[in-house]
């Protein structure tokens, strides 16, 4: 036979230690290939890493070497351990074919797959497989370039320059991938779900981005790791591998085939392109807003693509960002043909504005629908006067949309007008399947105070540090990072009950939203005009602390406390009645989780689905409706 396998016996899957009678079997998929000396180290790593889990390790070998003999004696030791040999005329697709066929040898729920080498460590996989069974996501990717994560396994310069060219160009050409940082790895974990029935046709080694791109799922979630140094031989990169890297993306980028017009009002999916700032792996709370509205378009069998500032030359100097969109026009707007929605994100100046202006110029009957999503007014520290007047002028120019959306009724009177489109409300959505149970708050117990978000000046951390660095009763965490960090730890030097813990994974994010009574958001401008977190941490059960400004109030106001932006006094005294009124706390808990959970990204997904077809079929009848030129004489 070209192909054998040698498979566990079924009555021996189980863990000699035991484990829940039901419970989800993990299968390891290990492409091997000339690693003889790899694979026994490995096996008796990962037997501990997984001591008391239901797992089985399928090794899929491509090898010529002793190493089948290596496994064949693994594999007699050890029922849990299975081996697929590939004769060297059946070895298709190389390392992403030999993962297929690991997938195709197991019956278990969780597929991790990782390398022979032991440059992904053992003792990480249990992080992966605990991420996928805590959380709501079906992929977890181990990430090296991320928090703690690390690719000092990499050898020499060139390889990490070339590493960080190539995730460029799959961030680029294949928007999908952007959910994670890490997308040409090789070390992740996923439920079955998301590749069965999926026609998976991996081109060389890279077939997570296989994955990401054509995979059926719903939320992506990372794990930090550190990348090793090989164990034993050499690299298997070169020339060869670039090039078949490289026909993989082309072949992906052209996976989706353009939709064709269809009549308007059916309920058939849609083609939407989301036009926006910034995505993932940019941590902000409009990357968030768009990956979880991306993700959740696509649960519901549209076809999402995303384009943001990263796509296009761009000049970024502190506050002020310009992008060079207007440049790559003529070529950007012959792929609008392949849309019936294009949801534009703003204001982002030279971006927004210019797509705006550009669309309007193109035949009604070539443009799709444009939906615009007005954020939040602009306001950049020194530059008042000017923003104000951009303000005035963008509000003109989102009349040139089909319809415009907002998160709050303030900013509907905004940018309503009584000559230009309708003005829709629809509230950020919050991704509540990542809502933990929340432990019961020790009576007595300090006051848990969490700041979410990037430590820039606008967003007032120095004023929460002021407010409520020494007020007895109460811990202040901040998790976020960014260019205020330094004055901001140099300001609480010598407050105990201050920790500042940078960047966090998005799982102890959300611990941190479960073990924290108060989410408090002291931003200074109209720059914020929602506040994500505030809804993240009110579906977590914590009690809204924010500045009074338009729309945040809308959002925090009905279930929690309001201060004017800029004033310490104003959130000392907020924080310290909540910290000596348990009564007040636990009556506004409750109604901030009510209140969450119903901010839903699902609620939120339905409203936009049904916006974007409405505004489809009115456009659509418009166009048709649209007279042809009359005919005149001389």
């Amino acid at each position: 036979m070209s192909q054998t396998a040698q498979r566990p016996v079924p009555g021996s899957r189980e863990d000699p230690v035991g484990t829940p009678a039901g419970s989800g079997r993990i299968a390891v998929i290990v492409p091997t290939r000339h690693e003889a000396d790899s694979v026994g180290p490995l096996y008796h790593r990962l037997r501990a890493a997984l001591n008391g889990r239901n797992w089985e390790i399928v090794f899929v070998d491509d090898s010529d070497d002793e190493t089948p003999a290596r496994l064949a004696d693994l594999a007699g030791h050890d029922p849990r351990v299975a081996v697929v040999h590939r004769a060297p005329d059946r070895r298709p697709g190389g390392l992403g074919g030999a993962v297929l066929a690991g997938f195709a040898a197991t019956e278990a729920g969780v597929l991790a797959v990782m390398d022979a080498d032991m440059q992904h460590p053992p003792e990480a996989l249990p992080r992966l497989v605990d991420a996928l069974a805590s959380g709501p996501a079906d992929l977890v990717v181990g990430t090296r370039y991320r928090g703690r994560g690390s690719a000092e396994g990499l050898n020499g310069s060139f390889r990490h320059q070339a590493s960080r060219a190539c995730r460029r160009l799959v961030h680029a050409v294949l928007p999908r991938t952007r959910v994670s940082t890490d997308p040409l790895g090789g070390f992740f974990a996923l439920r079955r779900e998301v590749v069965d029935g999926v026609p998976l046709r991996p081109i060389g080694y890279k077939i997570l981005l296989e994955i990401l791109v054509r995979g059926r799922w719903n939320a992506v979630d990372e794990v930090e790791y550190t990348f090793r140094r090989r164990f034993e031989g050499a690299s298997k990169s070169g020339l060869g591998e670039a090039r078949r890297f490289l026909r993989h993306v082309v072949a992906l980028r052209r996976a989706a085939p353009a939709t064709p017009a269809r009549p308007a009002g059916s309920h058939r999916p849609l083609r939407v392109l989301i036009f926006t700032s910034e995505v993932a792996p940019v941590v902000s709370g409009i990357a968030t807003s768009m990956g979880n509205l991306s993700r959740s378009l696509t649960a519901a069998g549209h076809q999402v693509d995303v384009v943001s500032r990263a796509d296009f030359p761009r000049l970024v100097h502190r506050e002020v960002r310009l992008s060079g969109f207007a440049r790559s026009w003529p070529r950007f707007r012959r792929r609008l043909s392949a849309y019936d929605v294009v949801n534009v994100h703003g204001p982002v100046p030279t971006m927004s504005d210019a797509f705006l202006l550009l669309a309007a110029t193109m035949r009604r009957r070539r443009r799709p629908a444009v939906v615009y999503t007005h954020h939040s007014d602009l306001a950049i520290p020194g530059l008042r006067g000017l923003c104000a007047l951009y303000n005035r002028m963008h509000r003109r120019v989102a009349q040139l949309a089909d319809v415009i959306l907002v998160s709050s009724a303030e900013y509907r009177d905004r940018m309503h007008m009584p000559s230009g489109p309708h003005v829709e409300i629809i509230p950020w959505g919050v991704d509540t399947r990542r809502v933990l149970p929340r432990p019961p708050r020790p009576p007595g117990a300090a006051l848990r105070v969490l700041f979410v978000g990037q430590l820039r000046p606008y967003k007032g951390a120095h004023i929460l540090l002021d407010a409520a660095g020494d007020l007895p009763g109460v811990t202040v965490t901040l998790i976020g990072d960014g260019p205020e960090r330094p004055r901001l730890e140099a300001r609480a030097a010598g407050l105990p009950a201050v920790t500042f813990r940078g960047r966090v994974s998005d799982a102890d994010l959300w611990h941190a939203y479960s073990t924290h009574d108060v989410i408090v958001l002291p931003s200074l401008t109209t720059a914020e005009a929602y506040g994500l977190v505030l809804g993240e941490g009110m579906a977590s059960g914590c009690v809204p602390v924010a500045s009074d400004l338009p729309g945040v109030r809308e959002v925090a106001g009905p279930s929690g406390l309001l201060v004017a932006p800029g004033d310490a006094e104003a959130l000392r005294d907020a924080l310290k009645r909540l910290s000596t009124d348990d009564a007040l706390l636990d009556r506004l808990a409750r109604a901030s989780l009510e209140r969450g959970l119903a901010m839903s990204v699902e609620a939120a997904t339905t409203r936009h689905d049904q916006v974007f077809r409405h505004v489809l079929d009115h456009t659509g009848a418009r166009r048709t409706a649209t007279p042809a030129p009359r005919t005149t004489h001389p």
